[in-house]
């Protein structure tokens, strides 16, 4: 899938949203700017964390009791495909996770950076990241180092932050 040598375009995230977004949980990326990038994003765990805005309960359920101290940091966590940037304000959030709306910020003139195809590093590769979108050389056996696709409605429905019933079913 990735061949040697190419360039992989990737984002950097604090944590826990990185963490969040490699186990699957997260497949929205609310961001400040929009992107035309579509393809091949990885995601990089940047060096802090922001444990006031964090979602507590979410990263409790999907990361663990020691999340804080145990999520990668300045190191690639994962790959995934960016297929679409939409404005926050003309995404429908009452389709969403309960997981994908306490992971994200929907308010104001953020965009969604929309994910799919998410797969975990097996192991974090260590790096510096950079704000914005930004090059990064993968090694060459990266697709080695990839764990399968995660089903997000799936991961989200067994740690009981899947969807919530509608009012009118």
């Amino acid at each position: 899938m990735f061949a040697e040598g190419r360039t992989l375009k990737a984002v950097s995230l604090w944590q826990p949203y990185a963490a969040l977004t490699a186990r699957g949980l997260k497949t929205i990326l609310t961001m400040h700017r929009p992107t035309d990038h579509r393809g091949p994003v990885a995601i990089h765990a940047a060096a802090t964390i922001d444990l006031a805005g964090a979602p507590d309960d979410l990263c409790l359920s999907g990361l663990g009791p020691h999340w804080a101290d145990q999520v990668a940091r300045s190191a690639m966590v994962a790959v995934a495909t960016l297929f679409d940037c939409t404005p926050c304000a003309d995404l429908d959030t009452s389709r969403l996770t309960r997981a994908e709306r306490a992971a994200g910020v929907f308010s104001g003139l953020r965009f969604a950076w929309r994910l799919a195809d998410i797969r975990t590093l097996r192991r974090p590769i260590p790096c510096a990241g950079r704000q914005g979108l930004f090059n990064w050389t993968p090694p060459a056996d990266l697709d080695d180092r990839l764990g399968p696709p995660r089903d997000h409605l799936a991961l989200a429905h067994a740690i009981g932050w899947g969807m919530r019933p509608r009012a009118d079913a």
